[in-house]
C-alpha cells in the first residue's frame, strides 16, 4: 500500500507539486518510519531465537548462525549508508536548525527540488547507493535456493534504468535529479525498510534451513550394530551402539549391562568386551536422550553375539590329496571372514592365489605339504587351522585309439573288438587318465603298431607323435575278420614332465 502510494505521488509531481502533495510525502514517510521500527523488533526477536537455537545445539546451528550474522552486519552497513544519504539532504535544506535526531524536514525545506540532486548527482552518492544495493541483493540471493524468495529479492532491490520517450535514464537520476527534497527522502525511508524486510525474511529462510536436512519419523529404535556376531576365541566382540533416527550432533546417555559408554575420538558410541570365553553372550543396554522440553526419554534395548573356537575350511577341490607336478586348486573359507582377509602358506609346494582360492603345485613326493590358514581379526592375524595332504605322482594314464562313431562324434577305444567301419576311420592314438576328478592332458611323443603277415612273422610299424602314419591306416584297411593287431611302446609325457610308456591296446577285429 505504501509503495503504491509513493508512485501515485511521483505520478503527481508530473503536474505539479503543491502543499497537499508535500503533505502526503510526509505521510507515507510517517508510515513508513513506523513499519521499520515494527521490522527492527521483528528482527530482534529472529535474533533471539537464532542465539537460543545456538545454546541448545552450537553444533547444527553453527553454519546458519555465521551466515545470518553476515546478513544482520551487511544490513546494517546498508541501512547506515541510506541514514546518511538522509540526513546530508535534511542538513543542506535546513541547515544549522536541521532535526536531525529524528530526520525530520521543515515545510518549508520538503519541496525544495536541488538538494536532492546535489547529492545524488552531483557528490556521487546516488551511483554508490546503487551499487550497494546490487551488491547486498546479489549477496542475499547467495543464501536462499527457493526460487519464489530469489524473485522476491531481485524485484524489490532492482536497479535498473528505465526507457522515457526513447531516452534512457538513469536509475540514480530517477531516484534524486528534480525530486522534491521530501519525496528523495520518502524513497530512502522505502529502501531503509525494504533493507529490514528482506533481512527478516532471509534469517527466517536460515533458520528454517537448521532442521531442513532431518529425516522426519514416527518411530525410534535403539540397535548395537557390530562389525560381526561371530567371533572367535582370542579376539574381540565389536559393536557400535546408536539410536537410529535420532539427532547425531546431540549428546545420549549409553549404558550397557548398567556401565556408562564414552564416545570416542569418532564421536560414536563403542562397546568392545574380550572374547574369552565360548558360547552365546547376550547383553542389554540403555540409551537416554534429552527432548526439547526439558524432559527425558530412554530407548532400552538387548543384543547378543557367538563366541566360537577358531576355525578354518581347507578343501583341494579335486580330491584329499595333492599330485606333484601340477596345479592342486583349493578352497580356503573361515566362517565370519571375508575371503580377502583369509590368507595361507604351506610346506612343501608351491602357492598362487586364483579367484576361487588358491592353486598348489607340490614340490616332493611322498612328503606331506602342510597347509595352514591365517585370517584377519580386528586388524590382528591369526592363525585358525591347519590341514596335511600326502603328495603322490600323478597316476599313469591310458593309451586309446581315437575313431569317429556313426553319429559323427569322436569315440576312444581302450582295447578289445571293434568293426572295421569304426577302425577305419582311426587317426591318433591318445593317452588319458580314466579319473574323471583328475583333469590332466598328456602328449602322446611315439607309438609302435604290431601286426603278423602272411607267413606269421611279427612286423612293426612306428609313429613319432599321437597321428596314424599312412601305412599304419592301410594296415587297418587290410585286416581281415577274426585278425588283431597291437598298438604298444606308447610314450607319453604329462604336466610333470614325467616321461611314462604305457600298457599296450589290442585291437580285434569283428
Amino acid at each position: 500500500m505504501i509503495s503504491m502510494m509513493y508512485l501515485v505521488l511521483t505520478a503527481m509531481l508530473a503536474l505539479n507539486v503543491s502543499v497537499e502533495i508535500l503533505q502526503g510525502y510526509s505521510l507515507v514517510d510517517g508510515s513508513l518510519r513506523k513499519s521499520i521500527a515494527i521490522a527492527d523488533a521483528r528482527n530482534v526477536a529472529l535474533k533471539n531465537e537464532f542465539e537460543d537455537l545456538a545454546g541448545k545445539n552450537p553444533t547444527k546451528t553453527a553454519e546458519w548462525k555465521v551466515k545470518a550474522e553476515q546478513v544482520v552486519a551487511k544490513s546494517d552497513s546498508l541501512y547506515e549508508f541510506v541514514t546518511n544519504i538522509k540526513r546530508d539532504i535534511i542538513r543542506l535544506v535546513d541547515g544549522s536548525s536541521a532535526d536531525l535526531v529524528n530526520m525530520n524536514i521543515s515545510e518549508g525545506g520538503r519541496g525544495d527540488l536541488n538538494i536532492s540532486g546535489q547529492v545524488g548527482i552531483v557528490q556521487g552518492r546516488g551511483l554508490q547507493l546503487r551499487e550497494r544495493l546490487n551488491k547486498y541483493s546479489d549477496f542475499l540471493l547467495t543464501l536462499v535456493s527457493d526460487p519464489a524468495k530469489q524473485a522476491s529479492i531481485k524485484s524489490t532491490f532492482t536497479t535498473d534504468d528505465r526507457i522515457k520517450e526513447g531516452e534512457r535514464i538513469l536509475w540514480q537520476n530517477s531516484v534524486f535529479d528534480g525530486m522534491p527534497a521530501i519525496a528523495t527522502l520518502t524513497l530512502m525511508s522505502k529502501i531503509q525498510n525494504d533493507i529490514r524486510n528482506a533481512e527478516a525474511e532471509v534469517i527466517q529462510y536460515l533458520i528454517s534451513m537448521i532442521d531442513a536436512g532431518d529425516f522426519r519419523v514416527n518411530k525410534i529404535d535403539a540397535m548395537a550394530i557390530a562389525n560381526s556376531n561371530y567371533v572367535i576365541r582370542g579376539g574381540k566382540y565389536h559393536a557400535e551402539i546408536i539410536l537410529a533416527a535420532t539427532d547425531s550432533t546431540q549428546t545420549l546417555n549409553v549404558e550397557i549391562n548398567g556401565a556408562k559408554i564414552e564416545k570416542d575420538a569418532t564421536g560414536k558410541y563403542i562397546y568392545e568386551v574380550p572374547a574369552s570365553a565360548i558360547g552365546k553372550k547376550d547383553f542389554k543396554g540403555n540409551i537416554s536422550m534429552v527432548k526439547p522440553d526439558g524432559t527425558s526419554v530412554n530407548y532400552p534395548f538387548v543384543s547378543s553375539y557367538m563366541v566360537a573356537e577358531p576355525s578354518a575350511t581347507i578343501s583341494a577341490d579335486m580330491m584329499n590329496v595333492f599330485y606333484a607336478g601340477i596345479d592342486n586348486p583349493v578352497s580356503v573359507s573361515v566362517p565370519g571372514v571375508a575371503a580377502g582377509d583369509v590368507d595361507i602358506s604351506i610346506s612343501n609346494a608351491t602357492q598362487v592365489r586364483t579367484a576361487k582360492g588358491w592353486n598348489i603345485r607340490p614340490t616332493k613326493v611322498g612328503v606331506e605339504s602342510v597347509v595352514t590358514v591365517t585370517a584377519l581379526f580386528e586388524g590382528k592375524r591369526t592363525t585358525v587351522g591347519s590341514k596335511a595332504f600326502r603328495v603322490k605322482p600323478l597316476p599313469p594314464p591310458l593309451a586309446k585309439l581315437e575313431y569317429t562313431n556313426a553319429q559323427g562324434n569322436k569315440e576312444k577305444f581302450k582295447g578289445g573288438t571293434i568293426a572295421k567301419n569304426f577302425l577305419v576311420t582311426a587317426t591318433k592314438v591318445i593317452a588319458e587318465l580314466d579319473d574323471d576328478d583328475l583333469d590332466v592332458k598328456y602328449k602322446v611323443l611315439s607309438f609302435s603298431l604290431n601286426y603278423n603277415d602272411s607267413m606269421g612273422n611279427t612286423l612293426v610299424e612306428p609313429a613319432t607323435g599321437s597321428e596314424l602314419t599312412s601305412r599304419q591306416l592301410n594296415i587297418f584297411k587290410g585286416l581281415v575278420k577274426g585278425r588283431t593287431v597291437y598298438i604298444t611302446s606308447v610314450e607319453a609325457i604329462g604336466p610333470d614332465n614325467v616321461k611314462r610308456r604305457l600298457p599296450p591296446v589290442d585291437i580285434a577285429l569283428k
